[in-house]
C-alpha cells in the first residue's frame, strides 16, 4: 500500500521538470520551453532548438523528452508564431540571432550550445553561429533551407530538365521578384518568406559573410518527395526536380562539413519526408545524441 504514494510522488516531480512560459526581452514577449537545465553540468551544452518557418515549439514534441533525458533542452516561439507576441520587424538572421542570445541570458542558460534547427530554422541556427561562433558547440541541420545556394545552382537544375532559357527567367522571376505583400495578420510566417526571399536573390551573401563555427556539422536530409499530382508543376518533371536538387544539395553540403576540422554528417533518410524528426524521430534522437558523444558528453 506505501508503494502508490512513491510513484505519485515521482511523477509530480518528473513533471515539475519542463517549464512553459512566457518572458520579456527586448520590449516583447517571446513564448518558451526548458527542461532538464536544474541538472546541468557545468560547462556542459544545452539543446537549443530552432523551429521551421512559421512553426511553434510543439512541433519538437517527438524528441524534447527523450533527448532531455541525456541533455537541457530549450525550444521557443519566434516573433509572430504561435505564443509569441507579434512585433512588426523583419525577421532577418542578425534579428533573430540577437533575439535568441538574449532570450538565453535572460534565463540564464549560458553556452555552450547545439543548434538544432529544421527548415527556416536552419538558416537560422547558421546565422547564431556566424555572430556568436564561440557559444556554439555543434549544429544538427534538419532538411534546412538551403543557405549554400545561388540562383545559378537554382536555374541549372532547369536547365538539366531541359527546361527553355526563357521559362527559366520566368520562373526565376516568379519566385524572386514578383511584387508580394507581407501578410499583417500572420506576420510571423509570412515576414520570414519575405525574409527568405531577399536571402536568395542576394546568394546568402549575409549569411556567405559570416564565420563558420570549427564545430561538428550533422545534416539529416528528407528524401520523400511528398507533393501530390495535382499540386506539380505542368512546366518540368517536379519528381524529377526534386531527385536532382538534393544530390546537388548533398554535395554542397558534404563540403560544408568539409569546413570544420571536427568533422560531422550527413544521413539520407529515404523513407522520411520534410518533417523528418517527425517522420523519424529516432533517427534525428539518434545523430544528436552521435553528436554529443562525439563531444564527450
Amino acid at each position: 500500500m506505501r508503494v502508490i504514494p512513491i510513484l505519485i510522488c515521482l511523477q509530480v516531480t518528473m513533471a515539475a521538470v519542463a517549464q512553459e512560459k512566457l518572458v520579456s526581452v527586448n520590449g516583447q514577449q517571446f513564448h518558451i520551453l526548458t527542461k532538464g537545465l536544474e541538472n546541468r553540468k557545468a560547462h556542459a551544452p544545452v539543446l537549443v532548438f530552432e523551429n521551421g518557418l512559421g512553426m511553434g515549439l510543439g512541433n519538437w514534441d517527438t524528441v524534447l523528452d527523450e533527448l532531455s533525458q541525456t541533455a537541457p533542452v530549450f525550444a521557443y516561439d519566434r516573433a509572430g508564431v504561435e505564443g509569441s507576441e507579434r512585433v512588426f520587424k523583419m525577421p532577418t538572421v542578425e534579428v533573430v540571432a540577437r533575439n535568441l542570445k538574449a532570450i538565453l541570458s535572460s534565463q540564464n542558460i549560458a553556452p555552450p550550445y547545439i543548434l538544432v534547427g529544421h527548415s527556416m530554422g536552419g538558416l537560422y541556427i547558421r546565422g547564431f553561429a556566424g555572430y556568436y561562433p564561440d557559444e556554439v558547440a555543434g549544429l544538427v541541420f534538419l532538411d534546412p533551407a538551403d543557405f549554400t545556394e545561388t540562383k545559378k545552382n537554382w536555374n541549372d537544375i532547369f536547365r538539366k530538365l531541359g527546361v527553355p532559357e526563357k521559362r527559366i527567367d520566368e520562373m526565376l522571376y516568379d519566385r524572386l521578384y514578383k511584387p508580394s505583400v507581407i501578410d499583417s495578420v500572420r506576420f510571423g510566417p509570412s515576414s520570414e518568406v519575405q525574409v527568405l526571399t531577399d536571402l536568395r536573390k542576394t546568394d546568402f551573401a549575409e549569411i556567405a559573410s559570416l564565420p563558420i563555427p570549427d564545430v561538428p556539422l550533422f545534416f539529416l536530409i528528407g528524401g520523400k518527395f511528398e507533393v501530390p499530382p495535382e499540386r506539380r508543376s505542368k512546366d518540368f518533371d517536379q519528381a524529377k526536380f526534386f531527385e536532382i536538387r538534393a544530390d546537388v544539395n548533398i554535395e554542397r553540403w558534404k563540403k560544408f562539413i568539409y569546413s570544420s576540422s571536427r568533422g560531422g554528417s550527413l544521413v539520407y533518410l529515404s523513407g522520411s519526408g520534410h518533417y523528418l524528426h517527425r517522420d523519424n524521430p529516432k533517427a534525428v534522437i539518434g545523430v544528436i545524441k552521435m553528436l554529443m558523444e562525439s563531444l564527450g558528453e
